[in-house]
């Protein structure tokens, strides 16, 4: 029994669709494409362990802080505008703190500036560009931490700026 025409459509679009991928993935045989998305043969230098020292050009703060984010890119979520500044290509952390004593009404004021994208006006919040960071708890194991959402245990976390280490394409805006 022969399929249904409309099958047969399908089916030949699915091959001509598989044909070009198969056609864009051979473009990367191309030296000169291929040379342009190469890593850069400079990388970055590695973090320290974490139960060694920082490097001594690493400026330190000791104090207790309410809150802390590390954030790459402009949201922390599809409502919280927390650095409208940010690129992904910018090569920085935008580190934001937020240092104690700070009530829990100016708090939820924070939030809601975060909602608007206003949180680098506040007053309360200092925010840095850095390449690199550690962040320890010291004395008192208290408190909660997050990575990309997923709680971790209290303990010293660091991260760092890791340049052309992926490739962001998307289809232009018409």
């Amino acid at each position: 029994m022969r399929p249904h025409s409309s099958v047969c459509d399908e089916l030949q679009r699915a091959n001509r669709q598989e044909t070009e991928l198969r056609r864009s993935a051979s473009l990367n045989d191309d030296p000169a494409l291929s040379a342009s998305l190469q890593t850069p043969a400079r990388m970055p230098q590695t973090l320290p362990a974490l139960r060694s020292a920082v490097p001594p050009d690493w400026v330190t703060v000791e104090d207790d802080f309410v809150l802390v984010l590390a954030i790459y890119h402009t949201h922390l979520a599809q409502d919280m505008l927390v650095a409208p500044s940010a690129r992904l290509s910018d090569g920085v952390i935008h580190l934001s703190m937020v240092r104690a004593p700070i009530s829990r009404v100016r708090l939820v004021k924070l939030f809601n500036a975060m909602q608007d994208g206003t949180v680098s006006d506040d007053p309360n919040v200092e925010t840095v560009h850095v390449s690199a960071f550690r962040l320890e708890p010291l004395g008192r194991q208290q408190g909660a931490m997050n990575v990309d959402g997923e709680a971790v245990d209290p303990g010293p976390i660091q991260a760092q700026v890791l340049p052309s280490m992926a490739r962001v394409m998307s289809l232009p805006r018409y």
